[in-house]
């Protein structure tokens, strides 16, 4: 009976998510397009629930932890990229521009987290991820602030590495 339970909400959580990355997609509300989105998500949900959320997962808080600080790290890179584009119109306006390649040293350990910040970092307007170095990102920063390391780093990645660091423990 638990096995049934277990399997039910794996196959429930599958299915909610594909759901919402077709809402994502799609930002087609309409009565078609919703019926549409249910009835792929159904039958990719009961194909591959299983392989998607490994058992005991769909019930750990490790699932939702990890949900709630992605969802939360996405609000923060949009807030910056707001930011940093508000920033970058400013200097085309006033070509008040200092171009340098600075170097940035990151803590993170996993792979993905630095592929993730690195990303970050060159969706940022102004600043492009130009290489990756073990533990150090070169980065073409349109307006320089500092070439100073420990300074540029915490400017450039700024709350990016905080919430990495939680979600790639």
């Amino acid at each position: 009976m638990l096995k049934k339970t277990i399997d039910l909400l794996r196959f429930f959580i599958t299915f909610l998510l594909l759901i919402l990355f077709w809402l994502m997609l799609t930002m087609n509300f309409q009565a078609a397009s919703l019926i549409a989105g249910i009835i792929v998500s159904f039958f990719i949900s009961l194909l591959s629930y299983t392989l998607f959320l490994q058992s005991r997962e769909g019930i750990s808080s490790k699932l939702f932890r990890f949900i709630w600080y992605i969802s939360i790290y996405l609000i923060v890179l949009l807030y910056e990229m707001f930011l940093s584009a508000l920033d970058l119109l400013y200097r085309i306006i006033t070509m008040d521009i200092n171009p340098e390649i600075v170097i940035v040293k990151t803590n993170l350990k996993s792979d993905t987290g630095v592929l993730l910040l690195t990303n970050s970092i060159t969706l940022t307007p102004g600043t492009i991820t130009v290489d990756i170095d073990s533990e150090y990102i070169y980065v073409h920063w349109l307006f320089t602030r500092t070439t100073h390391l420990g300074h540029a780093s915490e400017l450039i990645k700024g709350k990016f590495e905080k919430w990495l660091k939680r979600i790639f423990r």
